[in-house]
């Protein structure tokens, strides 16, 4: 490759060089420092962001049944459902995280973001069809999304059990 004072530096010397300082700088990284330092860990977003969803789902199924836009026999049975699932979400958040999302999930107010306008407005069963469809495809993202198993067989069978409800109200 060259000379530098005199001495003969190879390709395999300085490549050498190169993969061991970057080792040497990869395990210094890896001493005392948090491994994600944000306070939110992508698994709790993820789970606060279904969380958010079924929050949403229930005020649509709600609505639908005080409006009688629907079978409300049907419309119970699967809001009881979605109050199941928000519990064992609740209850899947990390033992030292509030149940309220923190400050950078929320609008700045500990709040939740904003609703749209229409998330209260009654709607009939093939609405709520459209909506528990779309949520059964997210929850398939969202599942591929967390690093914990337990999580993601949770929101993958919160999913199935959306399917499930499409099914029921194409049916109606």
């Amino acid at each position: 490759m060259g000379q530098v004072n005199g001495c003969v530096i190879s390709r395999r010397t300085v490549l050498g060089a190169a993969v061991a300082g970057a080792a040497v700088a990869g395990l210094a990284a890896c001493g005392e420092a948090e491994w994600y330092p944000a306070d939110v860990t992508p698994d709790e977003y993820v789970l606060r962001s279904v969380i958010r969803d079924k929050e949403r789902m229930v005020v649509r199924y709600e609505a639908a049944i005080a409006e009688g836009s629907g079978p409300a026999e049907l419309l119970e049975r699967l809001l009881g459902h979605h109050l199941t699932h928000m519990d064992a979400l609740v209850e899947s958040l990390p033992e030292d995280a509030s149940p309220t999302a923190p400050a950078d999930l929320a609008d700045g107010e500990g709040d939740p973001p904003a609703e749209d306008p229409a998330s209260g407005a009654a709607m009939d069963a093939a609405g709520l069809r459209l909506l528990e469809s779309a949520a059964t495809s997210a929850r398939l993202d969202q599942a591929g999304s967390v690093s914990d198993p337990g999580l993601a067989q949770l929101i993958s069978g919160i999913g199935a059990c959306e399917a499930g409800h499409a099914y029921l109200l194409g049916r109606v």
